[in-house]
């Protein structure tokens, strides 16, 4: 089985580790979901923002979110793991280095723009996912697709093979039936 996995905020706790250097940068406490429309509306001042995080090499300080290294460890073995992340290039000798810190296993690493991932993902049986427009094009090219929840993505699912789930233990009963 192929298994697509986004890594920030499904695997790696981006949000929650990363919410005080964000706050700070942008001069104000931003709720969670806001983060989404920021990451949208404001393009231009990210850039300095994901430049200052590359250069602090925030991305390697970030903590694992419970049950995803020891779920995703079970799974490789036995299916392929394809991580599809929506950071930027510039990440990605950071993102390696954390995901070999954290031990953890991978067959292949993209990055992605937002909203085509998918292109990545067409041929994955499998994707975990925690953007809700970013799952709702993925349910058309894979199999089933997790939404884990956040604030940011609490929206009506509208696509039968779309599961919305809370950790890593709900995922591994839901393939497990």
């Amino acid at each position: 089985m192929k298994i697509g996995i986004d890594i920030d905020n499904v695997i790696a706790d981006t949000f929650k580790d990363l919410s005080d250097y964000f706050n700070e940068f942008m001069g104000r406490k931003v709720a969670p979901a806001e983060v989404v429309d920021i990451f949208r509306k404001e393009r231009l001042k990210l850039w300095r923002y994901f430049f200052n995080a590359w250069r602090t090499k925030v991305m390697t300080k970030i903590s694992p979110i419970d049950g995803a290294i020891e779920t995703i460890k079970g799974w490789s073995g036995k299916n392929h793991i394809r991580l599809i992340t929506g950071r930027f290039p510039l990440f990605n000798r950071q993102t390696k280095s954390w995901l070999k810190q954290h031990n953890i296993p991978y067959h292949e690493l993209h990055h992605a723009r937002e909203k085509q991932k998918y292109l990545k993902a067409k041929d994955c049986d499998i994707f975990i996912e925690d953007h809700f427009e970013e799952c709702e094009l993925l349910a058309d090219h894979c199999e089933r697709v997790f939404l884990y929840d956040r604030p940011w993505n609490q929206f009506t699912l509208r696509k039968k093979n779309i599961t919305r789930v809370k950790n890593w233990a709900e995922i591994s009963r839901a393939l497990s039936r």
